[in-house]
């Protein structure tokens, strides 16, 4: 049996042994919080959506439900031990399956067996409903009674010696385990140097650890605050303050006063960073006179001195619920009834992560809480135009010292150190949202030089191995901008969309997918800034570039909406709409797609450049939309006659690929397997492993309905490890497509689910509606063989309307395939019942589609 412990703390315990002391996320704990108070109740899922994410649309919450539960399920059951009982409606735990600490206080109202508030940390109405019922409770309870037994000695007092040591009067609020691992370095680490951007939280971290070590291990600690510490006199002066002995001793008073034996253990130096060489020198000095001394350093710059040991500090982005109960412990000090509710919590959560959970800003915002709400800072954060030169008003503040007062303040203390080079760099960098690579710097004239400054002063955060990842905190890059003549800004943006677009057009068509990553979203925000920027034909160019990434990697709605508005400002171009066909195609905007097609064919006229890509993709619209011929066979016949005319190889492979749909569609496997070997030979003639491994898989397809099932499955395999090797995500699922094609042809129907999931799964994370649409119509099918015709007609239901909803009329094999299916399940269900399922089919959304998948 598995036990939780909810009151003081969190801990599961299994066999007597704590297992975990927390789970992967916020909802996964008050799920099971929330089960175990209720142990022996059927909890609707409804209920639970609405407790765990007030406010959100509920098809999102039950997926999120069903997301986390699997979650739990994952982390806490063995095949031994079930923990939970789920249907579609509600969800339990099994008896006996559970134990917790609530459940033993209410049943023995014992103020032995009460630990503490419950979920501490927690701030969700119920949660806090729940703590203060069982508060109560426990305060009604009588005393114990003294017990006759001897009682153990009384714990030491804390020693009387004063401390300089500064006493906050707000809650300490941190990731958990992060005070406890830095204190776990401690005395075998002499030197740790808390760095990070200004505002993160390091001096209140130090002081926070330091006070740790003061109260339970006895140490004399004490703070130097070296914010106007220029030169050594005034390092020594600091010191002698931390160190309480009387000023103008000098060095020898210090010396004298560390040597004690009940001097100073731990010492915290505050704010290196405006002194480094002075703070440098005082720290090898101090290290050296007092062998038992350790030193906790905060800078946004490393000392770089012998045995520092850097410990980066980092905000609180990923830790909601951590950055979550600062904020409302925050808010509550100006308006006492704020907390986190139905109405606030998306806009809670969102400004939270917008803000990065920066503590500071986070600090800021909360201040004002009696005046906005988190929806109106939420409102007024998006609208912020860096022009304006200013940040929002909430991110101010009048009381603060000026460094921590707003975020010019934080500026104007880093900028200070700077020289003017990386200041100047620094602006132009600030032109980059997000993360952006080696090569963008140098795009914007950085140097290694320039560029190991801004990182050393914590402007710039750097990561990943094989090749380094920068980014600069959001918050402080609008700051930058708000410097930043707009001028100035169109202009590094300008240099960077050409930079990319040669950046890619030297990639090609051969460069693995994994290549293109690194500048993938610098691309997309630099395309969807280009109209405002005036940059239309550049955007353009860029997107047209990047053309291999989107067709393998996915891209959301915005990016075919952004691609309407360069095509309207940008000079006619039929290579434009011809790409804007294909991805509005993919995300299931058929009528757009092939209103783009046909705009890219008129524009073609009769130049074979333009004209015979043009004419591919118009047929690919419509044989892709129902798998029909519609008179395609001699468009595409002139597409090939052009293309080879022009030496486009590309083209003319992507017309024998529309040719052998064609004979697909017409039910002739063997001479559309012949025409995709057609197709890949010529990709592989211009060295694209990509596209000829996807000849390969539809070859694959044809060899399946030949009855060639175990060639076909030996050719799937090895483009599944080529895609996977090369990151590309439309050939992985592709591959998972055509695998659950060749088990279904060999009745492994628990098989055919497995990799229809596989392939639905990667489908939705791609947003790539075409696709999500086809590998629906893999379910039903497999479902109804393994004796769930109820959860096969709804899906058959479901996959039918999501189809002609987006992509228009089912092809012919399709719908005879789904009138199949529908046959089948309703012989084994009966007809009243197979019509209620077929009707509810029809009206589930699409997150409980997927979730009636198993994907």
């Amino acid at each position: 049996m598995l036990r939780l412990r909810l009151l003081g703390g969190f801990e599961i315990e299994r066999a007597g042994r704590v297992e975990l002391t927390r789970l992967p996320s916020r909802a996964a704990a008050l799920l099971l919080a929330r089960l175990a108070l209720a142990p022996k109740r059927q909890h609707p899922r409804e209920e639970l959506v609405e407790l765990l994410w007030p406010g959100v649309e509920l098809d999102v919450g039950r997926n999120r439900l069903r997301q986390t539960l699997s979650t739990l399920r994952a982390l806490l059951e063995t095949e031994e031990a079930p923990l939970f009982n789920a249907d579609r409606l509600q969800v339990s735990l099994l008896p006996g399956a559970l134990s917790s600490d609530v459940q033993d206080f209410e049943a023995s109202r014992s103020p032995a067996h009460y630990g503490g508030e419950l979920l501490p940390g927690h701030f969700d109405d119920w949660v806090v409903s729940e703590r203060h019922r069982l508060a109560a409770l426990a305060d009604d309870l009588p005393a114990p009674s003294p017990s006759p037994m001897p009682q153990p000695a009384p714990a030491p007092a804390l020693p009387s010696f004063a401390t300089s040591l500064p006493r906050y009067l707000t809650r300490y609020f941190a990731p958990p385990g992060r005070l406890e691992a830095l204190a776990a370095q401690l005395p075998e680490a002499r030197l740790l140097t808390l760095i990070g951007p200004g505002g993160v939280g390091k001096t209140r971290l130090a002081v926070e650890l330091a006070w740790l070590q003061f109260k339970q291990l006895d140490w004399s600690c004490g703070m130097a605050a070296l914010a106007e510490v220029r030169d050594e006199a005034g390092l020594v002066a600091a010191l002698e303050r931390a160190l309480m002995v009387t000023r103008g001793g000098g060095w020898p008073a210090i010396e004298a006063a560390l040597q004690d034996p009940g001097g100073m253990r731990l010492l915290v130096l505050d704010n290196a960073e405006q002194a480094l060489g002075v703070v440098a020198q005082g720290v090898q000095r101090l290290l050296a006179i007092a062998p038992a001394l350790s030193l906790l350093v905060t800078s946004r710059h490393a000392l770089e001195v012998d045995g520092e040991i850097l410990v980066d500090v980092a905000p609180l982005a990923d830790s909601q619920d951590t950055a979550q109960a600062l904020f409302i412990d925050r808010a509550r000090a100006v308006r006492a009834d704020f907390h986190a509710s139905r109405d606030n919590q998306a806009a809670l959560t969102e400004l939270i992560q917008a803000l990065e959970g920066l503590p500071l800003a986070l600090e800021l915002a909360a201040a004002r809480v009696r005046s906005f709400s988190p929806a109106q800072m939420l409102e007024q954060w998006r609208g912020f135009k860096p022009e304006s030169g200013a940040v929002p008003s909430w991110l101010t503040s009048p009381t603060r010292a000026p460094r921590h007062a707003s975020v010019a303040g934080l500026l104007d203390w880093s900028l200070a150190l700077l020289g003017p080079e990386p200041r100047a760099l620094l602006q132009r960098l600030a032109a980059l949202p997000g993360a952006f690579a080696w090569a963008d710097v140098a795009a914007l004239d950085g140097t290694p030089a320039l560029m190991g400054e801004l990182t050393a002063h914590s402007l710039v955060q750097t990561g990943g191995d094989a090749e380094p990842r920068y980014r600069m905190l959001e918050l402080l890059r609008r700051g930058v901008l708000a410097r930043v003549a707009p001028a100035e800004q169109r202009a590094a943006r300008a240099a960077l969309r050409a930079a990319l677009r040669d950046w890619a057009t030297a990639l090609g068509l051969q460069a693995p997918i994994t290549a293109w990553a690194p500048r993938r979203e610098l691309a997309r925000a630099l395309i969807a800034d280009a109209a405002d920027d005036g940059d239309a034909a550049a955007g353009l160019s860029l997107a047209l570039a990047m053309r291999p990434c989107w067709e393998s990697d996915g891209v959301d709605r915005r990016l075919v909406d952004q691609l309407g508005e360069l095509l309207q400002l940008a000079p006619p171009s039929s290579a434009g709409h011809e790409l804007r066909a294909h991805l509005a195609f993919t995300h299931g905007d058929r009528v757009l797609a092939l209103a783009e097609a046909e705009r890219a064919l008129q524009l073609a006229g009769t130049d074979p450049v333009a004209r015979a890509p043009a004419l591919v993709r118009r047929a690919w619209v419509l044989l892709a939309g129902d798998n029909r011929e519609q008179g395609q066979t001699r468009p595409l016949e002139e597409a090939v006659a052009l293309a080879r005319r022009i030496g486009d190889v590309a083209t003319e492979a992507r017309a024998w690929q529309q040719l052998a749909a064609i004979a697909v569609s017409r039910g002739q496997p063997a001479q559309a397997e012949a025409l995709y070997a057609r197709a890949q030979e010529l990709w592989e003639a211009v060295g694209h492993s990509r596209q000829a491994a996807a000849r390969l898989r539809n070859r694959a397809q044809c060899l399946i309905e030949l009855g060639d099932i175990a060639t076909a499955v030996g050719w799937i395999t090895a483009c599944q490890r080529m895609a996977e090797e090369d990151g590309d995500g439309v050939g992985q699922l592709d591959a998972a497509y055509t695998l659950a094609m060749a088990h279904e042809s060999r009745r492994d129907w628990p098989a055919a689910l497995v990799a229809a999931r596989q392939a639905l799964r990667i489908a939705h994370a791609r947003q790539h509606l075409h696709a999500r649409a086809l590998t629906l119509q893999l379910f039903p099918r497999p479902l109804a063989r393994l004796r769930q015709p109820e959860q096969s007609l709804q899906l058959a239901a479901f996959a039918e309307q999501y189809w002609q909803r987006h992509l228009g009329a089912l092809g012919s094999r399709e719908a005879r395939a789904l009138a199949r299916v529908r046959r089948l399940a309703s012989s084994q269900l009966g007809s009243g019942k197979a019509r209620a399922a077929w009707s509810l089919g029809q009206t589930l959304s699409l997150s409980e589609a997927l979730a009636l998948t198993g994907a």
